[in-house]
């Protein structure tokens, strides 16, 4: 299993922190970065705290951000050109400008953006960790290694630069090295998600699954949005025998992306398992309808079928 938790948002300013957001070789661009854990909560930081400034120069960046933010990614454009013109010297617009290009694939761009702004801001780290990854795809690891730790040393407090260049590690199949990574991550931020989750993956990937359970719960803690924590923590805590808390994981992860099938399906085995049936018939239902294959949420159905029956045969013998 590769790492997944190294990707890069599509969301303003791609860098984040370590409250919201693993890898294996990066495909697509960074923003999508197939495998990639990504860390939002920096980024989010950074653009809302923008928005309560004063009138004038802000006001083509905030109205940039709000489109951003809804994904009309042209205007979003428009506006950052715009707030770059009316204040070049305000490095903002520029990352975030660059985070669009890097989401679409126009790596030169956006890498040239970067490079700008390391250059008059070298301790940007967003920006030296963003521009490691666009030279990781491009699969100048030796380089993209580099600038990872050139944005570790960028700031000595942030504790997502280090989570990032840890799942860079994992991915050119470092284990030992990213965990003391991690490690540095959580000296510096004991609630980073991403070094939790990092160090889960390394735990399971060793056969330590109670470690990576806890790992991996550590995550979804500090991390609630986090799916794939939730995702993880059900499976092996299913293999481990603690059906309920599985269950609870699954109900959890199927309420921050109603939409996956698969994870119904599995949330209906689990209560299935626990004799749950009516609620286990709901979530295959909610399976079938949302994508997952359909001979396996009919076989799970037919199971639970027979259940109800027997089970309502046995209520009608008394």
């Amino acid at each position: 299993m590769g790492s997944s938790r190294t990707k890069m948002s599509s969301r303003p300013s791609v860098h984040a922190g370590c409250g919201e957001r693993k890898g294996e070789s990066p495909s697509g661009s960074v923003v999508p970065f197939s495998g990639l854990r990504c860390a939002l909560g920096l980024v989010f930081a950074l653009i809302w705290s923008l928005n309560g400034c004063a009138a004038g120069k802000a006001d083509h960046y905030n109205r940039a951000v709000e489109q951003h933010r809804r994904n009309r990614l042209p205007e979003a454009v428009e506006g950052y050109r715009q707030a770059i013109r009316q204040n070049p010297g305000d490095p903002k617009a520029q990352f975030n400008l660059a985070v669009i290009y890097q989401d679409q694939g126009r790596m030169d761009e956006a890498g040239k953006i970067y490079r700008e702004l390391v250059d008059r801001h070298p301790d940007y780290a967003a920006a030296w960790v963003n521009l490691a990854s666009i030279r990781e795809q491009a699969g100048d690891h030796e380089e993209a290694e580099r600038l990872f730790r050139r944005g570790v040393e960028a700031t000595r407090d942030d504790s997502a630069p280090l989570s990032q260049y840890g799942f860079f590690l994992l991915r050119r199949d470092r284990p030992a090295e990213a965990a003391e990574v991690f490690r540095e991550a959580l000296k510096r931020d004991a609630s980073c998600a991403n070094a939790c989750f990092g160090l889960g993956e390394i735990a399971e990937k060793s056969g330590e699954r109670a470690e990576a359970l806890r790992r991996y719960e550590r995550a979804a803690r500090y991390n609630p949005t986090d799916f794939e924590a939730r995702l993880r923590a059900a499976r092996i805590a299913a293999s481990l025998g603690e059906r309920p808390g599985a269950i609870a994981h699954m109900q959890a992860a199927v309420a921050l992306k109603p939409d996956r099938g698969d994870a119904f399906l599995f949330l209906g085995q689990l209560l299935r398992e626990d004799g749950q049936m009516k609620d286990a018939e709901r979530a295959v239902e909610e399976a079938a309808r949302h994508g997952a294959p359909v001979a396996e949420c009919n076989r799970e159905l037919a199971v639970i079928y027979r259940n109800l029956a027997d089970e309502a045969e046995r209520k009608g013998g008394f």
